[in-house]
């Protein structure tokens, strides 16, 4: 019958020898260091002839998938053993019995040596001096992933219980291995990836700092003659006395300075730090008013349905900063509605944060496009800054708040913002 450790080194000190405590506990020491798993192998196989004398041995893992076994350590094991080992491990009775009960076992527990001599498998392996043999489970999870294999010739005398649960000692000692190495490359790649997404911020960052520069120069070398020209046109308007029409191009004038305009005015949002000027602001009462706007505007074909009514916190806000957000994200999502279906304008409260919900029933967002939406001049219409969103966010994110966008192509879109609730300290606080 096979032997069951039940109280590791503890149970078995009075039965070692002070040279079998150290070497266990130099066992211990490689097993606990930041060494590699296959240096950790090798280390501990070398000890392993001192604790439990023999002739062969090999560590080996068990691929369950596939049902085949690799060899990552080996003492006196040739070619033709290994492969012999390897091709019949669906016909090895010690590894087939580890494997049932995840226990280690001398084959002599498993069959009588009359009965051992006379399987053809043995045969095999007398002949290379592996008469008497031990084998102990390397087990990760209660799952049977390896086991550790030590053979002696017959001139030697048979293994003792007391080597068996040595062998067992160390087979525990390699699951531990084992596992701190799967831990070890688990944390490496968060680390890597968490390292990795910081990178790419810290570049974001200095892209959109030196864009936000740019924009700024840009923004202010064209605005003042934009003004000049938009003055000049309403003068030709006015006093122009001739003859031809001009009314119609004077439009398409005026309309294409006003866009240049609303991008300047655009770019100069995103580029300078946002200032805010803060006061208790009701959301409820905000948000009513703005719907109340779009409903005269879109009298017809669109449908602006709201949940407004149910009361929720006050917020430290600069007013007019959050009605540019939410006019932005209103006009978008009358936009992906093509000005008709329904728009639904929410809030809610959570702990210590304020939720507004803007959805909307249109195409949807692709999964592509939902990771690019916040970034600056973005944008799927053929008009437009791109900066909408960005703007947008850098608001929400300067009232400490978030904002983020959940859509299904399809589906439609909902944008959810969440923003603190009041906090009187935060009173008069600017960024």
């Amino acid at each position: 019958m096979s032997v069951t450790k039940t109280g590791g080194i503890g149970h078995l000190k009075k039965d070692l020898s002070l040279d079998e405590l150290e070497i266990l506990q130099n066992i211990n020491s490689i097993v606990t260091s930041n060494t590699d798993l296959d240096e950790i192998l090798q280390s501990v196989h070398a000890y392993l002839p001192k604790l439990i004398p023999h002739t062969k041995s090999g560590i080996f893992f068990y691929h369950e998938k596939n049902g085949k076994v690799t060899l990552h350590s080996n003492i006196g094991l040739n070619d033709r053993l290994i492969k012999l080992f390897k091709e019949n491990i669906a016909h090895d009775y010690l590894f087939i019995k580890q494997m049932k009960t995840k226990k280690g076992w001398r084959s002599t527990d498993i069959f009588q040596v009359e009965d051992v001599k006379n399987s053809q498998y043995f045969h095999s392996l007398r002949r290379d001096g592996m008469y008497y043999n031990l084998g102990a489970p390397i087990v990760l999870g209660g799952n049977f992933i390896g086991t550790i294999h030590v053979a002696r010739p017959e001139s030697r005398w048979d293994f003792s219980v007391k080597d068996l649960r040595m062998l067992e000692l160390v087979a525990t000692q390699i699951g531990i291995a084992v596992k701190n190495a799967l831990t070890y490359e688990k944390d490496l790649r968060e680390k890597e990836h968490i390292i990795n997404a910081l990178e790419q911020k810290i570049k974001q960052a200095e892209r959109l700092a030196a864009l936000g520069r740019a924009a700024a120069i840009i923004a202010h070398e064209v605005k003042n003659p934009l003004t000049s020209i938009r003055l000049s046109l309403y003068s030709i308007e006015k006093k122009s006395s001739w003859k031809m029409d001009i009314k119609q191009d004077l439009t398409i004038v005026k309309e294409a300075v006003d866009r240049v305009s609303r991008t300047m005015e655009d770019l100069l949002h995103f580029s300078v730090n946002t200032t805010l000027q803060l006061e208790e602001v009701d959301l409820n009462e905000l948000l009513k008013g703005l719907v109340s706007e779009y409903r005269n505007q879109y009298s017809k074909g669109l449908i602006i349905e709201t949940s407004l009514n149910k009361p929720i916190p006050l917020i430290t806000a600069d007013t007019e900063k959050l009605i540019e957000v939410f006019r932005n994200l209103i006009t978008n999502a009358i936009y992906a509605n093509e000005t008709s279906g329904t728009v639904r304008i929410s809030t809610n409260h959570s702990f210590d944060q304020v939720i507004i919900t803007v959805e909307d029933w249109g195409s949807g967002i692709s999964p592509e496009i939902q990771q690019k939406i916040f970034e600056p001049f973005f944008t799927t219409k053929q008009s437009g800054t791109g900066l909408g969103l960005a703007i947008a966010k850098k608001n929400i994110e300067a009232h400490r708040g978030l904002i983020k966008v959940e859509s299904e192509p399809g589906w439609g879109t909902k944008f959810i913002v969440s923003l603190p609730v009041y906090n009187p300290e935060r009173r008069g606080d600017q960024n």
